[in-house]
This record gives C-alpha cells, sequence and structure tokens, in this order.
C-alpha cells in the first residue's frame, strides 16, 4: 500500500505502471485500514518516479517506458 501510495500518478495521463492485487478480499482489507498512521509515516517521504523499478517489485512485463521517456502527454 505504502508502495502505491508513494508513485507519482497523473490522472489525467496513460499510466506506465499498474498495480496487481491478489484478490478483491484484498482490496477491501486495504481499504479498511486505518490510514492516519500510513500518512504520518509517509509525510515528506521522497516520491518513487512512475517509472522507478524497486527491487521488492515483481514485473510481468517492462515495455520500453519510450512513453514516459519522452514527457508522456505534454511532451512537444
Amino acid at each position: 500500500l505504502e508502495r502505491v501510495m508513494k508513485t507519482l500518478y497523473r490522472i489525467d495521463d496513460f499510466q506506465q505502471v499498474y498495480f496487481v492485487i491478489d484478490s478483491i478480499e484484498a482490496l477491501k482489507g486495504e481499504t479498511l485500514k486505518d490510514f492516519a498512521p500510513i500518512y504520518d509515516r509517509l509525510q515528506g517521504a521522497e516520491a518513487i518516479p512512475i517509472e522507478t523499478i524497486l527491487p521488492t517489485d515483481e514485473v510481468f512485463t517492462e515495455g520500453t517506458q519510450a512513453y514516459a521517456g519522452k514527457g508522456g502527454r505534454f511532451a512537444a
């Protein structure tokens, strides 16, 4: 959950990263958590650029990341 919350996201552009959940029950479990301690831990934490792959990430496909590298939707 913290990984998702720290990842930069633009609602108005194609997303280079998608997060996979194990089940609807797992998603529901995440929504029932108390977010206050998580917000406290993440306050002031550095955001994770969308193209970053962390050692703890399970990657299904990396693609080329060319879209992000060119600046995405707002590229000249």
